[in-house]
């Protein structure tokens, strides 16, 4: 039989004991989040993955802190991953291909967007309704180097329209020349196609529709000594953006309110409307996986214009899918 000191002993220190324990607990510290940075060409609607992937705590939830910074170029992007400044920069892909030619050691480990999206708009009255219509014109796009007037300079020459004329702007402003009435034709990225539909102008091509969410437009990419030296850090990256890239296909509303949040400054019309046409003609990538045929749309269009040679880059060469294969299966 249990002696009364015992007994005294047992129910008195007990509860303290307990409470003690629980103190210890409360006060330690949480699993510090692993700091990670990544350069973005631009703020742009075209990234919204990424946004949601941050807004959402996706990354947050596997243990990551994720810090974006706005580059202001592709080439800056990569030239920050390049230089240690950032583990991750997401743009064009074939800037990181280029950069590898220079004697990088570059891999594209997540695509992001998945079409073209690019369209050219004309004032509704214009007598222009497909680029079959187009004769001794003049096309509003965006200074080089940009993919979207790449695309358009490739396809005029398919076509075999040598009687046009180009101006070139700011990314941003290429709908100007037009509304000045020295263009008649803009190539435009979103949302100034929503914003220019909402202001009379119609759609005369579509370059997404052409692709059809089989170009390699945005990806990420990071230093292969970094896949080397941080794969579990690169595959909790890329699964968190596998999760939202879902997660904006199963649930649309939430890409809404991301970019409803991420472009304050825009009418709510417009970033729905432009979120959803991107949503319809697969601009944004449902996987992160980035197939060999979209990788060589891309690359094809650089072999035309002539950047790149024949032969020179190959999608096994540029592009490491194992994280975002392991992502998409779970």
């Amino acid at each position: 039989m249990e002696n009364l000191t015992m007994k005294y002993i047992r129910n008195t220190l007990a509860p303290v004991l307990m409470i003690a324990s629980l103190s210890c607990i409360a006060v330690q510290p949480a699993a510090a989040q692993e700091k990670v940075v990544i350069f973005q060409a631009f703020q742009s609607i075209q990234y919204l993955p990424l946004y949601v992937a941050m807004d959402e705590g996706l990354f947050t939830k596997r243990g990551l802190d994720v810090k974006k910074v706005t580059a202001g170029s592709g080439a800056q992007g990569v030239a920050a991953v390049i230089g240690g400044h950032a583990d991750f920069s997401l743009q064009y892909p074939m800037t990181a291909v280029l950069a590898n030619i220079k004697g990088a050691s570059l891999v594209n480990v997540a695509l992001v967007v998945s079409g073209v999206p690019v369209w050219m708009v004309a004032p509704k009255d214009s007598p222009i309704n497909d680029i079959s219509d187009v004769k001794n014109q003049t096309f509003s796009s965006a200074t080089l180097p940009s993919t979207g007037t790449y695309l358009l300079q490739n396809l005029l020459k398919e076509r075999g329209l040598t009687d046009v004329k180009l101006v070139t702007v700011a990314i941003g402003t290429e709908i100007s020349p037009v509304t000045a009435h020295r263009a008649d034709i803009a190539a435009l990225y979103q949302p100034q196609v929503e914003q220019a539909l909402f202001n009379g102008y119609k759609i005369v091509y579509d370059f997404a529709k052409q692709y059809d969410g089989v170009f390699a437009f945005s990806t990420i990419d990071t230093l292969k000594s970094t896949v080397e030296k941080r794969p579990e850090m690169v595959q909790k990256f890329v699964s968190a953006i596998a999760e939202a890239e879902s997660m904006m296909q199963k649930s649309p509303d939430i890409a809404y309110r991301v970019a409803g949040a991420e472009f304050t400054s825009l009418d709510k019309k417009v970033v729905q409307s432009a979120v959803k046409r991107m949503l319809d003609q697969k601009i944004y990538s449902a996987t992160p996986t980035i197939s060999k045929q979209a990788f060589q749309a891309g690359l094809d269009l650089q072999v035309s214009i002539g950047n790149i040679k024949p032969g020179q880059v190959t999608w096994e060469d540029a592009v490491d899918n194992r994280f975002a294969d392991q992502a998409s299966n779970h």
